[in-house]
């Protein structure tokens, strides 16, 4: 259930960060290094907790 959640918050990205529409390498690397870490194991958590005002602020 993480697909609706993470598509729902790079839509709000968008929304705000015109700029980076038709950059999706862009996108992802900011909602990876912006992402809070859970402290599990890499392959259950992925990059971590989505955090869409940390990837708003990070740019």
């Amino acid at each position: 259930m993480a697909a609706p959640h993470v598509s729902g918050a790079i839509a709000a990205f968008l929304s705000i960060r015109r700029e980076f529409v038709g950059q999706p390498e862009q996108v992802k690397e900011i909602f990876t290094s912006s992402a809070t870490d859970l402290k599990r194991e890499r392959h259950f958590q992925g990059a971590g907790l989505v955090d869409l005002m940390r990837a708003i602020q990070s740019i």
